[in-house]
């Protein structure tokens, strides 16, 4: 169920608990939230002590529906969660390959520094070698 059904939903209920009043009791609602409920997954039944089978009254249904949109929302928000880690977890694999390579290119950059400055005092050693032989 997405977020705007749930709403959706939602108001559909407060619409139909808004419409119970003395001339209008709870009763002429029942068939609605039986209705309402089966769309949202609710129970439509109960049971007692005795195990046996009833329709759920209309205080129960209330309560179902709410408890099942509800559980509609958290299912929603463990969703949005897991997509946002998702997101994240590559941004950070990401940004680790990128500073392996950064370290990578900082290592082959020292070498070559390394290298050339070795070059640079052999070159120098080699010219003052030359000049002091004469």
């Amino acid at each position: 169920m997405t977020d705007q059904e749930i709403e959706e939903y939602r108001k559909r209920l407060n619409d139909l608990t808004a419409k119970c009043s003395e001339k209008n009791p709870e009763s002429s609602i029942k068939q609605d939230l039986i209705n309402l409920a089966r769309k949202v997954g609710a129970s439509t039944i109960t049971h007692t002590k005795d195990t046996q089978i009833y329709s759920a009254y209309t205080w129960e249904l209330i309560s179902n529906i709410h408890q099942a949109l509800q559980t509609a929302s958290m299912s929603n928000m463990c969703r949005k969660a897991r997509e946002g880690y998702e997101i994240a977890d590559k941004a950070s694999n990401n940004a680790i390959e990128t500073s392996k390579k950064a370290l990578r290119g900082f290592w082959i950059t020292s070498a070559i520094a390394l290298i050339s400055a070795v070059a640079s005092v052999l070159s120098a050693l080699a010219a003052w070698k030359a000049t002091s032989q004469k």
